[in-house]
């Protein structure tokens, strides 16, 4: 009731626009029909064709362009923590939740230590962790995937150069938690698919027995 309560006030003070071209919309975190059209892409990512071995199967809500590619990138080096639930309703609206009706946990792709603290937060958990605990209560988990040593963005460089970066950077600290599961891997973008395939690797070789990745945007690699 409260928060019914404190929900219209909110509308009322601050009109809920979207999060884009500022045009209003009918709700906190949505987004206009228009800008939602231009990045909405539902799809499953071929295996073969993103170094998937590991990594069962991967579905990817939006296309990393326009206003997802700029939301995430201000929440990652801008603080731009705020835009969290505008990138969660994107979830709800590609119906995202279907995925996590059969899944035992969903574990966040995890960042460095040292990032963790320069950002304050990790993206992915901001932006999936509510959402999966309003759609999956209790399958949430990001204790037991852990980087365990700093890496280079993969976007800077090039495919073998990336595959060098990223292997053997993930550890399970946890591996009775997860042994004989099927897991959600959760993240905010996949390109080339190697960080989800090596998170997926340090998962199925401590006992996972399934992989479904879960990524918020997807392309450009």
């Amino acid at each position: 009731m409260l928060r019914a309560l404190w929900s219209a006030l909110l509308d009322i003070v601050y009109p809920p626009k979207c999060p884009v071209c500022r045009r209003p919309v009918a709700a906190h975190g949505a987004w206009c029909d228009v800008c939602l059209a231009g990045i909405l892409a539902v799809r499953y990512l071929n295996p073969a064709g993103h170094h998937f071995k590991a990594l069962d199967e991967c579905l990817v809500i939006c296309e990393y362009t326009g206003g997802v590619k700029r939301l995430l990138h201000d929440m990652k080096y801008r603080q731009a923590e705020r835009y969290a639930v505008h990138l969660q309703w994107l979830l709800a609206e590609g119906r995202a939740e279907g995925i996590l009706e059969s899944c035992d946990l969903i574990i966040p792709v995890p960042l460095s230590a040292g990032r963790l603290q320069e950002r304050g937060y990790n993206q992915t958990e901001r932006i999936f962790k509510d959402w999966c605990e309003k759609n999956a209560a209790g399958k949430w988990r990001g204790d037991v995937l852990v980087r365990r040593r700093e890496t280079l963005p993969q976007w800077e460089l090039d495919l073998a150069r990336r595959r060098k970066n990223i292997k053997g950077a993930f550890a399970v600290t946890r591996p009775e938690v997860i042994r004989g599961k099927h897991i959600v891997l959760a993240d905010d973008i996949v390109t080339s698919g190697l960080t989800m395939e090596a998170c997926a690797q340090a998962l199925k070789k401590s006992g996972a027995a399934k992989i479904t990745g879960l990524a918020l945007s997807g392309g450009g690699q």
